[in-house]
């Protein structure tokens, strides 16, 4: 996963290098919203960010006498766990249907560890980040971090909350607790409430470019050079589209 997040964040010349400047720099909120279209990799990025703010070799030296995260190699015990989305301090949620978020969140993130791009689970159920989901967001972010600096937690198609959710989003976002990180990811932030998108940093990610694509499909999906340029052209900017082609 971060190997992957690694060459999109290449790709993305706008969006990674301010997420990277305004952790350095110590001044990045504690809310984000990455919004932008559908397959341009904000969730690799959400996960690269967590990676960032916990990652153990972060805050230790480096040559030049500068701390830098160990990136996409996943040398550190913790950058390994965020890779394999089983670090206690980074919480990924995805919409799952109506009154099952027990049962569906663990298989969905299991689905996830095996191929992140994996969708579809649920079939044609409806969808959906209910309050019980922002409950349990909140009872994570009220706990001290277990082991790293930041507890992160990314609520992927933020947009299929429901307006009760949102509500109690709100409060957490109005008072966030010093060690949160809270990312809203989304490919139709006006489906936000206002009052959460006013309480959000927001940072815009682009459409792929093509050949980041045909990178993307031949290293990890080991697909021919041309066949991949061809796959990358139809994808038009979206990366899961061309995977799934």
């Amino acid at each position: 996963i971060l190997a992957a997040a690694e060459q999109i964040a290449k790709a993305q010349g706008r969006a990674w290098p301010l997420l990277e400047g305004l952790v350095s720099s110590g001044k990045l909120p504690s809310a984000l919203i990455f919004a932008g279209p559908e397959g341009a990799g904000k969730e690799l990025m959400a996960v690269k960010l967590a990676a960032l703010l916990d990652c153990e070799a972060a805050g230790a030296p480096a040559r030049g006498g500068r701390g830098a995260a160990c990136g996409a190699g996943a040398r550190c015990p913790a950058c390994a766990r965020i890779r394999s989305l089983e670090h206690p301090d980074v919480h990924i949620m995805y919409p799952v249907p109506h009154d099952e978020m027990d049962k569906a969140l663990p298989e969905v993130l299991e689905s996830r560890r095996e191929d992140f791009f994996n969708y579809g689970e649920s079939g044609n159920r409806a969808r959906s980040i209910g309050i019980d989901m922002i409950r349990r967001v909140t009872e994570v972010l009220s706990k001290h971090p277990f082991e790293g600096r930041r507890t992160v937690v990314a609520l992927f198609e933020a947009h299929l909350a429901t307006a009760e959710a949102q509500n109690a989003l709100l409060k957490l976002l109005e008072e966030p607790p010093p060690s949160a990180a809270i990312v809203l990811v989304t490919e139709h932030p006006d489906r936000l409430l206002p009052t959460v998108l006013s309480r959000c940093y927001e940072i815009r990610f682009d459409p792929l470019p093509a050949e980041a694509i045909a990178e993307f499909l031949v290293e990890f999906y080991s697909v021919e050079a041309l066949e991949a340029r061809r796959i990358a052209a139809l994808a038009q900017g979206n990366l899961r589209r061309g995977i799934k082609l």
